[in-house]
């Protein structure tokens, strides 16, 4: 705000006497008998003009509040934030169960650096050595593939601290075991049943079966199947149980998770 001067309060009482004066002025004219004549606008503008000249201009307007520039810095940062987040995919509660049944999902990275010494399986999923390389993300001889590179990765350092890379492995999993599926023929068999080895129904699901391919691989699934429809009675070696034991909880345990499948390609096209 401007500050009050002397200079000021004169030029104010100078034109306030000028407003007087024009009005003295105007009752004595009507005092006399004769009409009053209107001031001519023009002159009362210029008397005004120079009795506020160097009374400094007029009071600049507020500046904008600061709550409101606070709030849209925070909402951009907010929106950068959320940007560099990774986003969470269409089928995450399924992922999830994956993730807690295969490693430490609880854990403060969420199975992200968990390795396998046995297996070599790697992350979140437990992606296995020949899972990596049926995706084309490691050769034959354990080397990260220029489709690795892609997704940031070169080295097994970066696919456990890369989370975004995960995520990218294990949709090219899941996108491949539907294929597989679809190919010999158990998604098909998705709405029915079978009866399990403890003698108790056993329903079959999209998402059931699509987490044991991704535990036991697609054609455990159909061997699986392909048992408990036609020979159920049949011999089971200890290798054969543990398997069909191992899709059947896979089975069960993902019944009633809603899945939705990436593609489910025609035959003799496989997802790309």
């Amino acid at each position: 705000m401007e500050p009050v001067t002397k200079a000021s309060r004169a030029k104010t009482a100078e034109a306030n006497t000028i407003r007087a004066s024009f009005a003295q002025a105007g009752l004595a004219q009507a005092g006399a008998g004769t009409p009053a004549r209107p001031v001519k606008a023009d002159v009362f503008k210029q008397a005004m003009a120079r009795a506020m000249e160097g009374a400094g201009p007029p009071a600049a307007a507020p500046p904008a509040p600061v709550l409101r520039a606070s709030l849209t810095a925070s909402a951009g940062s907010a929106a950068l934030a959320l940007q560099a987040m990774p986003s969470r995919p269409a089928d995450a509660a399924f992922r999830d169960r994956i993730a807690l049944l295969e490693t430490n999902a609880r854990a403060p990275d969420q199975g992200l650096a968990a390795r396998n010494p046995t297996s070599g399986a790697l992350g979140r999923y437990q992606m296995t050595p020949q899972a990596l390389l049926d995706l084309g993300w490691q050769d034959a001889s354990g080397a990260w593939t220029a489709l690795a590179a892609r997704h940031g990765v070169h080295s097994t350092a970066e696919f456990l601290a890369a989370p975004a890379a995960q995520e990218g492995a294990m949709a090219a999993y899941l996108r491949r075991a539907e294929e597989q599926l679809d190919r010999n023929g158990s998604l098909a068999r998705s709405g029915g049943a079978v009866p399990g080895l403890d003698g108790q129904t056993v329903p079959l699901t999209e998402g059931g079966l699509v987490a044991a391919a991704h535990r036991r691989g697609a054609a455990s699934v159909a061997r699986y199947l392909a048992h408990r429809t036609g020979t159920p009675e049949a011999t089971l070696s200890p290798a054969q149980r543990s398997s069909f034991t191992a899709v059947e909880r896979r089975l069960r345990d993902f019944a009633a998770l809603p899945y939705a499948l990436a593609a489910r390609p025609a035959r003799g096209n496989p997802v790309s």
